[in-house]
């Protein structure tokens, strides 16, 4: 069985973004020659954010902030809006301030890691319950979900979030490294490496770590591959970082 179909009901694509793209956020990095670029991270509560680890060893943090304001129910709020009933309250995007991090995950293989993260009001992505030896490769197959990021647009002044819906391909298991990882429809673009992909049951399939392709090919030629959760959990919790809201159901397996 698919983890989290009896409990969540189907969302769109655009319900899926309207509900997670604040919880993205761009990392601005330089590394040690000087090159700068960006990745993408998302929060999972209390200030917790995700990444790839590739995004962010060994280069200096720049710059870390969301660009996607967001609303949420408030009585006493002051904003309206046509068809839905109630007042609502802007939670506006922002730069945060890193307080720990970046946190790898304890096997140089994994491209996971994980930052604290002070000064912004996400939402928390939710992620799934589809530990390894639990995942059944075909329940997953052709399923929707959305990719969010930051890959960079030529000419754009600014980082601009990317969503984009796609479907999984396949599900495999990486030679060179441990966990499986979802091949997504999606193309593969620098930014996306650390963003989040959401399947249509409304949580976080996974993470995304790199575009897998051969004899130094672009990018773009490669396949999207996403990490799925357990290294994500395994990360938070050698740190001791991992939120209350993604520990419930676990029975304490994450204390």
């Amino acid at each position: 069985m698919l983890a989290g179909m009896k409990r969540m009901s189907p969302q769109t694509p655009r319900e899926l973004f309207e509900a997670y793209a604040s919880a993205v956020a761009y990392c601005a990095v330089r590394s040690a020659d000087g090159t700068e670029s960006i990745g993408t991270a998302f929060h999972v509560g209390e200030g917790v954010f995700l990444t790839a680890r590739h995004v962010v060893e060994s280069k200096t943090i720049l710059k870390f902030a969301t660009t996607t304001d967001r609303y949420v129910a408030d009585p006493n709020g002051s904003t309206t809006f046509a068809g839905r009933k109630g007042r609502f309250e802007l939670i506006p995007s922002g730069v945060g301030r890193v307080l720990r991090g970046p946190l790898f995950h304890p096997d140089d293989r994994v491209d996971v890691a994980a930052f604290v993260v002070d000064g912004l009001n996400p939402p928390a992505i939710p992620l799934g319950s589809h530990l390894d030896d639990w995942l059944n490769d075909e329940a997953f197959l052709l399923r929707e979900v959305v990719v969010l990021g930051y890959p960079p647009i030529p000419f754009s002044r600014e980082p601009k979030l990317i969503a984009t819906r796609a479907e999984v391909n396949a599900v495999i298991d990486k030679y060179n490294g441990p966990h499986p990882h979802f091949i997504i429809s999606a193309m593969a673009r620098g930014g996306f490496s650390g963003g989040p992909c959401l399947i249509q049951w409304n949580f976080g399939l996974g993470l995304v770590t790199e575009s897998l392709g051969a004899n130094h090919q672009p990018a773009e030629l490669g396949y999207l591959a996403v990490i799925s959760v357990e290294p994500l959990f395994v990360c938070m919790q050698h740190h001791g970082i991992v939120p209350a809201v993604q520990k419930k159901g676990w029975d304490g397996l994450w204390d």
